[in-house]
């Protein structure tokens, strides 16, 4: 966009004359019009906070919680030493981006693992042989909320097989991690209260907190993981009630904690009196992963395990294991939620659990996703990637020339759809020049190899010769 352009827009002002409610909710609705309507196009960059309170006779915190209100209906985005710019709604919002792209789009969005027609038809066989066992009673009634006592016990045992503690006491049964994220961000927390994270997190846990008031302290990390130093200091300067980690392949990042990182963030917690709430959906891709932080302070931590993501993301059964002493606060919040996770889907778990079909299936996710990896490294050989050889994500840096830009948006007029670094991001320029492919999104290898082509080839271009997307 030229520079006259850019000074254009960034004497902005929205028009509130006919709307009510707080001034920081109308400045953003009012955004969300100009941005649909095209007085903001994608890459306009947007007033100061001053400039703009001044300009509207409010608050510079007015203004300044506006900006975070347009912030997460993926309506902006700021960047350190350049400021708040438009952006491009298609590739913006966590969990949208597979709506946005037309049926051609190569979809490398959503993180879950390859579908196979023989995932599905073992899906269809064991629903059917749920649906005629009548030993199992009915099956469309109410059940206890969290589970039946049965299988929360099954439940248990396969949780335990990561080395996290848990029992038929301890274990809440849940529709997936990110119910359970809820379930414990609403429970455990309150408004005003600080969690803190990685400055790359998974949006779906930066989206509950923030809808839910709770403030979310970014720390930094490195190659392990996030540093214990930089979490120590943030619990002195912000006293934050919890922190949030994945500690096995880390969302985007990829990353591990080693066993020695886990314990070093177990020993803060511990003398902080912080709860843990540990996310572990990915352990699937990497069985060879560390013990869980859980397993080293079992009375502060908060384990959330699920099958959608090894195993079928149809198949939306969770497991949470927490303090008993924690339970009265958790069941009631899972059952003002949706009160049960589907009984005829916990069943078909069990049975892949106690039949093997589950370990069998694992095996085979890793061997294809190592196959989908090694495609990967090949066809984008000359750009930074971070990834671990059987996990379902790429994290790659852009060449420098597409810093700032809208990579994301350029790749989705070629053809394909990916995550903007900006999605993950807790503090603002995290995620700026990086784009995260989620593999096992693509059909057939086939498929991911056409897309990987895609980006190969908008990315050894120049913005300015394939023409700017901001």
């Amino acid at each position: 966009m030229p520079d006259a352009a850019v000074d254009l827009i960034e004497e902005w002002t929205p028009d509130l004359a006919d709307r009510s409610g707080p001034r920081y909710r109308a400045i953003a609705e009012a955004m969300e019009h100009d941005i649909r309507t095209g007085a903001l196009p994608v890459g306009s960059r947007l007033p100061t906070h001053r400039d703009l309170a001044w300009r509207l006779n409010v608050t510079v915190g007015t203004v300044t919680r506006a900006y975070k209100e347009a912030t997460t209906r993926g309506l902006i985005d700021g960047e350190i030493g350049r400021g708040t710019f438009v952006r491009d709604r298609r590739i913006r919002q966590w969990g949208a981006v597979a709506d946005r792209g037309p049926a051609t789009t190569i979809d490398f969005g959503p993180n879950f693992t390859p579908l196979s027609a023989e995932t599905e038809g073992l899906f269809r066989e064991t629903l059917a042989e749920v649906a005629l066992d009548r030993t199992l009673g009915p099956m469309s009634g109410y059940e206890p909320s969290g589970g039946r006592i049965e299988h929360r016990a099954r439940l248990a045992d396969w949780i335990r097989t990561t080395g996290a503690p848990a029992s038929a006491e301890t274990t809440l049964i849940t529709a997936g991690v990110q119910h359970g994220l809820a379930i414990v961000m609403t429970a455990l927390f309150e408004p005003g209260d600080a969690i803190v994270c990685a400055r790359l997190t998974h949006p779906g846990a930066k989206s509950l907190a923030i809808r839910r008031g709770l403030r979310l302290i970014s720390v930094a990390s490195d190659e392990d993981g996030v540093l214990p130093d930089a979490l120590e200091a943030a619990c002195r300067l912000n006293r934050p009630k919890g922190v949030f980690v994945i500690p096995t392949l880390d969302n985007p990042t990829s990353v591990i904690m080693s066993g020695q990182r886990r314990a070093q963030i177990a020993e803060v917690a511990a003398r902080q009196d912080l709860i843990v709430v540990e996310d572990d959906v990915y352990r699937g891709f990497a069985p060879e992963a560390a013990a869980p932080i859980a397993s080293l302070i079992p009375d502060r931590a908060v384990y959330l395990h699920s099958s959608s993501k090894h195993l079928a993301p149809g198949l939306r059964v969770g497991a949470m294991s927490a303090p008993e002493a924690w339970r009265p606060r958790l069941q009631p919040c899972l059952r003002d939620m949706m009160w049960m996770a589907p009984p005829s889907m916990v069943e078909v778990l069990i049975r892949w659990l106690d039949n093997g079909t589950a370990a069998r299936m694992e095996s085979e996710k890793r061997e294809e996703m190592a196959g989908r990896q090694a495609l990967v490294r090949e066809m984008l050989a000359p750009y930074p990637i971070a990834s671990h050889p059987t996990g379902l994500q790429a994290w790659l840096d852009l060449p420098e020339a597409w810093w700032g830009r809208n990579a994301a948006g350029a790749l989705l007029e070629a053809g394909v759809s990916v995550t903007a670094g900006e999605v993950f991001e807790t503090t603002s320029g995290a995620g700026r020049g990086q784009i995260r492919l989620a593999l096992g999104c693509p059909n057939s290898r086939d498929t991911l190899s056409r897309g990987l082509n895609l980006i190969r080839s908008v990315l050894d271009n120049s913005p300015d010769q394939l023409g700017d997307f901001m």
